[in-house]
Order: C-alpha cells, then structure tokens, then sequence
C-alpha cells in the first residue's frame, strides 16, 4: 500500500470518532440550539456505546482487506469520480434494503444493538454490534469489487464515499438539527436530515433511508409527520417530550 492509501485508511479508520469528539463539545458546551428530544440519556446507554464504538474502525479493516488483495487500483481521475458516484447510488439502495431487512422478526439481531439507543446520542452513529457493521461492509464492498473486475473501480473514489458516510451518519444520530428548513425546497424532498432518523430510533420503524427519501417513498416507509416534526423542531424550536409523539396536522382535533 501506498502512504497516501495508508493515511486514507487511517482517516476512515477514526473519523467516528473524532466526529462523535465533536458533538460532545457541542452537547456540553450547548451550542445545539434545535433540540429533536428533550430527553434524559442514562449513563448505561453511554456506557454501553463507548464499548460498542471500540470496533467502528472495521470500515477501514475491511476497506484495507480489498485493497490488499488488489481490487480498486485504477489510479484515472474518471474512475475515481465513477467509483465515488457508483459507491454512493449502490450504498442508499444496500443501505436502504439491509436496514429493513433487519428489521426482520428472523434478522432484527443483527441491527438490535443499536436500536438499544431509543435516543441518539453523540456516540448512537458508530455504537453497532460487530456483525452489523462486517454485513454491511461486505454488502457494500463485494458487489464493488466483482465489477472492479470488468470496470476497474478507484479506491480513493470508494473511500471517499467512506468519509461522507461517517460525517453524514454522524449528523444523522445528533441530537438536534442543523440542517435548514427545506421542506418546501426539492433538496427537502430528496434529502434525509437529523430529526428524519430520529424519528427511526424513538419509532423503531419506518424511515430506513440513508442520504435520501427517494426509496422511503417509493416503498410507502417514511413517517407521514416528519415534515410536521421537523418544522416544529427547527421553525419553532420545540422539541418533543416523548418517544412515540407525533405531530398532527395543523387544525387536527379542533
């Protein structure tokens, strides 16, 4: 492996961490100013995911393993764009299918671990148990490399898919929202936010999604609330109290 391949490795390698590092200060120093729950986090829950989040650095094991074994070494700027392109549109249909395949009476073991967490913490986005992340990872990566065989993918190109998938899955498992309101603007409609995979976890259903809304709604699986939810959290800046509350329509049981 090449120093720069190495260092990539590395990046992948710590990059929950370091993005869990960060909304620790932002939690502590409460600079989050758009609660999704007004909950209380046990020190159990902590805890727990500071043990589950010991082996997050699986994605670069994994990552490392292919390259080893020499797939992902075309070195063009267009199979870089090409990989990170493909990477991205494979991973939000894996993503989307395995994690509700999980939810799966016969499979929910596997993704159970991290549905302990009912509520995110700065720590829920990289506490998973081992054989979650090594299913995911080989989902992802096996497919990638049999057409590395026919295309010849880019390593940089699927890392860097790796990178955003961190920074992404980490805002995803916050707390409170950042994003702005779009609902009413198409990137609203297409993309995912915080309290969208909230609603995930307090729910323990529906909103599968990764990045998008695209395959939520073609399937009939996203919260029919969540715009409601999100414009009460980010508009008005109130957060919900309980698990399982739902935000109505407005004038509903007048």
């Amino acid at each position: 492996m090449s120093t720069s391949e190495v260092l990539v490795l590395i990046l992948v390698a710590v990059l929950g961490h370091v993005m869990a590092g960060v909304w620790y200060v932002v939690v502590r120093c409460e600079w989050a100013g758009r609660k999704i729950y007004d909950l209380p986090v046990s020190k159990a829950q902590i805890r727990r995911e500071m043990i589950n989040s010991l082996h997050a650095p699986i994605h670069a094991v994994i990552l490392g393993a292919f390259l080893w074994l020499g797939c992902f070494r075309n070195s063009t700027l267009a199979s870089f764009v090409g990989s990170a392109v493909l990477t991205t549109v494979w991973a939000e249909i894996w993503h989307y299918l395995s994690h509700r395949a999980f939810h799966h009476p016969r499979l929910h073991w596997i993704h159970v671990e991290h549905h302990r967490s009912h509520l995110d913490t700065w720590l829920t986005a990289i506490s998973f148990a081992f054989s979650e992340k090594l299913i995911f990872d080989l989902g992802l990566l096996v497919p990638l490399a049999i057409l590395d065989r026919f295309l010849g993918l880019n390593f940089f190109g699927i890392a860097a898919w790796y990178v955003g998938y961190l920074v992404i899955n980490s805002f995803s498992h916050a707390n409170f929202e950042l994003k702005p309101n779009q609902a009413g603007h198409w990137l609203g409609s297409v993309l995912t936010s915080t309290t969208y995979h909230s609603l995930h976890h307090s729910r323990y259903t529906g909103n599968y999604g990764l990045g998008t809304r695209i395959l939520e709604r073609v399937c009939g699986t996203e919260w029919e609330d969540y715009e409601r939810v999100f414009d009460r959290v980010f508009r008005e800046r109130k957060p919900l109290r309980k698990l399982r509350e739902k935000v109505p329509p407005l004038g509903a049981g007048e």
